[in-house]
């Protein structure tokens, strides 16, 4: 068996151990060499292979994992992504999970872990634009799932009379095309985009190694015609592994003047 040198500390300018392996594997990764879906050598044999403990290993692992190069699969081993990423626009912000999934040839579907009603957040009663101060809403959490890989976990906060009206189709459906499908139109909405690590808990709803980045993605829909009225508001995180958001942007001539006159 091959055995790979890794230089030690001062050699690698003080790089530590699990950072050198990782970008060697990330190399082969990128390479070829590993190909997406296939399944790399165990932490015991790539401890050999480098010649290092498991412990730096996993860090090593854990390192591609965050990246999104592999997944770790609870008793079948280190497995490499798929490159190919599901893709929602940015460019229209009333964005629908469900109709972008099915337009790049996968089966969508939601679980719905909970559908409550809840005394507002403050935040959510600014985004809401909610003035009464003992206003009710409702919250609901659920995971959306392209085939069967679990991708985003949607968090949403819905006016009490759209709850109480749209429990059941709520439960079972898609945020937007929901509402839309019951005669809430929806005109506008506000965005911003971020990303944090996943949680323990976001971990376990989605089926990545913790501390994986999320992308999270912030919206607030307004429905009605002329005056616009807030009708949900909410964040999707999802998988960076498996999600992108793009956006087509055309930038006009830029005023030179301004820069001319500028000190």
């Amino acid at each position: 068996m091959t055995v790979f040198m890794v230089p030690n500390g001062q050699e690698a300018g003080s790089q530590p151990l699990h950072m050198v392996i990782s970008e060697k594997l990330k190399e082969k990764i990128e390479t070829g060499l590993y190909e997406p879906g296939e399944r790399l050598p165990s932490e015991f044999d790539l401890g050999e292979l480098f010649g290092v403990s498991r412990t730096t290993i996993r860090k090593a692992i854990a390192s591609l994992s965050q990246q999104g190069l592999v997944t770790t699969q609870r008793g079948k081993g280190i497995f490499v992504t798929d490159p190919h990423k599901i893709s929602f626009s940015m460019s229209n912000p009333l964005l629908y999970f469900d109709a972008a999934l099915k337009r790049q040839g996968y089966t969508s579907r939601v679980q719905s872990l909970r559908f409550q009603r809840i005394q507002a957040p403050a935040e959510v009663k600014r985004k809401l634009a909610l003035t009464d101060k003992a206003a009710q809403v409702y919250w609901q959490e659920k995971i959306y799932y392209a085939d069967d890989t679990p991708i985003a976990l949607d968090i949403t906060y819905y006016p009490e009379a759209t709850g109480q009206a749209l429990a059941e189709p709520l439960r079972q459906g898609f945020t937007y095309s929901t509402l839309v499908r019951n005669g809430i139109h929806l005109q506008a909405a506000k965005v911003s985009l971020e990303s944090i690590p996943a949680t323990y808990e976001l971990s376990e709803y989605l089926a990545v190694p913790l501390g994986m980045p999320l992308l999270v993605f912030n919206y607030v829909a307004y429905g009605g015609s002329g005056k616009r009225q807030p009708a949900v508001c909410g964040k999707t995180l999802s998988r960076s592994d498996w999600t992108c958001y793009t956006a087509e942007i055309e930038v006009d001539a830029p005023d030179l003047s301004v820069l001319e006159n500028s000190p």
